[in-house]
């Protein structure tokens, strides 16, 4: 059952967010699909407890951006998660009630504003983590999208996964540590700085949300941009079946009698109006028809076809049979008997001088 306005009012801050907190690990560990009606009435109260929070932080200015993080006491410290938070249980909203869109542009404002208080309070500290929210604010920033190195991108997403898991076996070291301390009743216990190991707990926690929440952000973008896409294709879908439709009612009023359609009929009028009927296919059919249709394309005409086809063109030569006798040379003309007896004696010195088979000495010199 969602909680109701009534119990929120008597709740600290701390126990909104403890309550909020717990349900988004619960969430994280169930078996439950996230279309559950079960699961998502969690997310939904989740969400109720922590924007609760949300408002009474902005209320009591718990944080100012001229301090550090050294300047904020550990209690406190924890807070800043309520809008990281916020954003993953934003993101595990689903339903037929709900628009996509303004699920992932919610979800993007919390996560944004969540590592902006991070880096006012110098808690994002590595070169790797700057550059990708700097990456990221200027996709979201800009209509153009800019171009990333897919390869440096992969070997980042791999770097990620490999230092959030180090967080959060680190995570798990130091609340060992917490518990050890709070159910032992030894008195050397005591002497452990038991608020340096909380405040190291939640800076753990802190640091593993800037990497869920920086890879949460390049998703978003990601989707966003699909989102925005359909949207546009279903917008042109609709506008062009509107289109079709009034010009088939426009059509029918001119649309002269059954009989007179015909092959010999033109499809459309010089206005644009159709004058018979004819199939439009769409880009998908046209990719399903090329998917599911041959591999190869089919012949159009035949053989005899394409060679009749050729020799119109001119792409034949016809003729043959025995080549031209040579002109024989006129006894009159001693020029031409001198070249030809001249090109006799050639032809005699070459075969003289090169025998058959004079150059296929197969390589013995």
């Amino acid at each position: 059952m969602l909680a109701s306005t009534k119990s929120l009012d008597g709740l600290s801050l701390g126990q909104l967010f403890s309550l909020g907190q717990s349900i988004l690990n619960e969430l994280e560990d169930t078996s439950l699909s996230s279309i559950d009606p079960h699961y998502q009435a969690k997310v939904k109260e989740g969400i109720i407890f922590l924007q609760s929070a949300d408002d009474l932080v902005s209320k009591l200015h718990l944080f100012s951006e001229n301090e550090i993080m050294e300047d904020i006491n550990t209690n406190d410290l924890k807070f800043l998660l309520t809008s990281a938070y916020l954003g993953e249980l934003t993101l595990k909203l689903t339903g037929p009630d709900t628009n996509r869109r303004t699920i992932l542009e919610t979800s993007r404002e919390y996560i944004r504003h969540f590592l902006s208080t991070c880096q006012d309070h110098a808690l994002i500290q590595t070169k790797e983590d700057i550059t990708l929210l700097e990456q990221l604010s200027y996709k979201s920033n800009n209509s153009k999208q800019a171009s990333f190195n897919p390869q440096q991108q992969r070997e980042q997403k791999i770097a990620r996964f490999k230092r959030e898991k180090a967080v959060k076996d680190q995570i798990r070291d130091l609340r060992q540590q917490l518990d050890e301390v709070n159910n032992s009743n030894d008195k050397s216990n005591e002497d452990r700085d038991v608020d340096d190991v909380e405040r190291e707990w939640i800076q753990a926690l802190i640091e593993l949300e800037i990497i869920k929440a920086l890879e949460s952000w390049h998703g978003i973008e990601q989707e966003l941009m699909m989102v925005k896409e359909m949207e546009i294709m279903r917008e042109m879908r609709e506008r062009s079946g509107k289109d079709l439709n009034n010009e088939s009612l426009e059509g029918h009023q001119s649309m002269p009698r059954q009989e007179k359609w015909g092959k010999d009929k033109p499809i459309l009028s010089k206005e644009g109006r159709p004058l018979q009927p004819f199939v439009i296919m769409s880009k998908r059919e046209q990719l399903k028809n090329q998917v599911f249709g041959y591999s190869h394309n089919l012949p159009t005409m035949t053989i005899d076809d394409y060679l009749e086809q050729e020799r119109q063109r001119g792409n034949i030569i016809e003729g043959g049979g025995e080549p031209p006798e040579k002109e024989p040379i006129d006894d009159n003309d001693y020029e031409a008997q001198d070249a030809e007896t001249m090109k006799k004696r050639e032809w005699d010195e070459f075969v003289e001088a090169n025998p058959r088979g004079a150059g296929n000495r197969m390589n013995k010199g």
